[in-house]
C-alpha cells in the first residue's frame, strides 16, 4: 500500500472532502466549508541490512481547512494514530481571505518495514 493510500484510508472515516497535494474545486464550484489536503514531505530510508533497505520513514502533512475557525474540527489526529501514524507537530496556517478558510497543518510519521 502506498503512503498516499494509507493516509487516504486513515482519513476516509472522517467524511470530509480531501485530496492529495492540492484541493482543486470543479470549475465554477467553491471549495467546501471544511476540507483536507495531505502530502508527502519526505521519505528517507532509516535502516539497511545486507545491502538493502529494511526500514523507511514517511513524513506526511495533513492540513485541514475550515471557514468556521479551528474549533470543532474533525479528529484528524485520532484517525491517523489509529492507522499507525505518530503525531509530530501542528501549526496554524495563515487565514485565506480569498476562500475565507482558516487552516491547521499537522505532521505525522509512519515507519514501514521493507521486505
Amino acid at each position: 500500500m502506498t503512503i498516499w493510500a494509507r493516509v487516504k484510508a486513515a482519513l476516509t472515516g472522517l467524511s470530509v472532502p480531501m485530496a492529495a497535494n492540492a484541493y482543486v474545486a470543479a470549475e465554477g464550484a467553491e471549495r467546501p466549508d471544511v476540507y483536507m489536503v495531505y502530502f508527502l514531505v519526505v521519505s528517507p530510508p532509516r535502516q539497511h541490512a545486507d545491502n538493502r533497505e529494511t526500514l523507511r520513514e514517511y513524513s506526511v502533512q495533513v492540513s485541514i481547512y475550515s471557514r468556521d475557525g479551528l474549533t470543532g474540527l474533525p479528529e484528524v489526529e485520532n484517525a491517523m494514530l489509529a492507522a499507525g501514524f505518530m503525531f509530530e507537530a501542528q501549526r496554524e496556517l495563515p487565514y485565506n481571505p480569498e476562500t475565507r478558510h482558516y487552516g491547521l497543518a499537522m505532521d505525522f510519521n509512519f515507519v514501514e518495514e521493507k521486505e
